[in-house]
């Protein structure tokens, strides 16, 4: 189980490290990749604060209905 998890963990590095790569070498100006790099953020920030929103709804559903 350890290992599956270091596994995950070194791909999903991989991932982010061969995608900072990619942006840094495409031939886009300074302003532009600024640009993309911030939009991308945004976004992954945005799907992170819905999941927490799910999450905690669905911990006050299920202490809700445990009392």
């Amino acid at each position: 189980m350890k290992e599956s998890g270091l596994c995950i963990i070194s791909f999903i590095g991989g991932i982010l490290v061969g995608s900072a790569v990619t942006m840094l070498v495409t031939p886009k100006s300074g302003k532009e990749m600024r640009g993309s790099i911030r939009d991308l953020v945004n976004g992954e920030l945005e799907k992170i604060r819905c999941r927490c929103n799910d999450i905690e709804q669905e911990m006050e559903e299920s202490v809700k209905t445990t009392r």
